[in-house]
Order: C-alpha cells, then sequence, then structure tokens
C-alpha cells in the first residue's frame, strides 16, 4: 500500500463544531444528572440512564471531532471509528449505493459485499466527502468493470472512472 497513492480524509470547521456540540451537550447533561442525584431525585434509575447517555454524547463528540478518519486507496477502505482502524479490501465489493446520513444530512455509501456483507462509509464528516466518494468509486471500478452502481448514486457523483487512481493524473 503506497502513501503516495492515498486518498485521506480531511475534516472540516462544521465537523468540529458539532463534535464540540455534542461534547457540551454531553458534559451539561452529566452534571445535570449528578445535581439531580444528589438531591436524591427519584426514581434513581432514570438519573443513571439519562447520566449514561450524557457520557454517551461526550464519546460520540470525541469520535466525530478527533478519533474517525477514512483512507481510500486502489486496492484498500480504511475506516477509523473511535481510534481503531478496520480495513476492508476493495476486490470483493459488488454494489454500491448511497442513503442520507440522518445525523447531518450528508451522504453516506452502503458498499455490498460477495458475501453480502454491507460495509457503511459515513462521509458527512468530512470537507472533501465528494472526492473521497469519487475515490471510491474508482476504486471499486479498476477492481470490477461490472461494478453494480444504484441511480440515485450515479445521479450525484457521475459514473466512474473519474481518474482519482490513474497512474499520471494522480494529485496525491
Amino acid at each position: 500500500m503506497s502513501a503516495s497513492k492515498a486518498v485521506v480524509s480531511k475534516r472540516g470547521v462544521q465537523t468540529y463544531l458539532v463534535a464540540l456540540g455534542l461534547v457540551a451537550m454531553g458534559l451539561a447533561l452529566v452534571a445535570l444528572c449528578a445535581a439531580a442525584w444528589l438531591q436524591g431525585v427519584e426514581p434513581r434509575w432514570s438519573v443513571i440512564l439519562f447520566g449514561l447517555l450524557g457520557v454517551y454524547m461526550v464519546l460520540l463528540g470525541i469520535d466525530e471531532g478527533w478519533l474517525s478518519g477514512l483512507e481510500v486507496t486502489p486496492t484498500h477502505l480504511r475506516i477509523r471509528s473511535f481510534g481503531r482502524w478496520e480495513e476492508h479490501p476493495i476486490p470483493r465489493v459488488e454494489a454500491v449505493d448511497a442513503l442520507r446520513d440522518i445525523l447531518g444530512g450528508g451522504m453516506q455509501l452502503v458498499l455490498i459485499g460477495a458475501e453480502g456483507q454491507a460495509i457503511r462509509v459515513p462521509l458527512r464528516r468530512y470537507a472533501n466527502a465528494g472526492f473521497l466518494a469519487q475515490a471510491l468509486l474508482d476504486a471499486l471500478w479498476l477492481h470490477n468493470k461490472d461494478l453494480i452502481l444504484m441511480p440515485r448514486l450515479a445521479r450525484r457523483l457521475g459514473q466512474p472512472p473519474f481518474g482519482v487512481f490513474a497512474a499520471k493524473k494522480s494529485r496525491y
């Protein structure tokens, strides 16, 4: 895997603002639950439940802003979530679809593998989401000329090849 052929995700200012908002709301919820616990609010299980929800919001904000990432190479897709990388070989993918992401209104790709496994690729948090999607579709198309591309995705991004991983035209 050559570093010069990798397309790497870049976070935008909006991503950091959403992440900071999640962290702030989570901390406020935890503080509110701690105050409710100290005042003896009943039932106690509800205070614990909302406190755990606040902790989850903090963790989700940290992941959203600083621990997530995406890397596309001609042979692999690497997705980082909560600081842990997960690698998926590109030649196994047979179809691609796009869905609207409920959190940010952005796009996420769904890759369908030969074994029926679906891989969700969230793109909402990246400033270069369109370029990442084109790089991924290019890599998929290079390995499988019969790639099934759903119509809504083709309307939004166009048909591969885009030339992202072409030998002479590579920007990375």
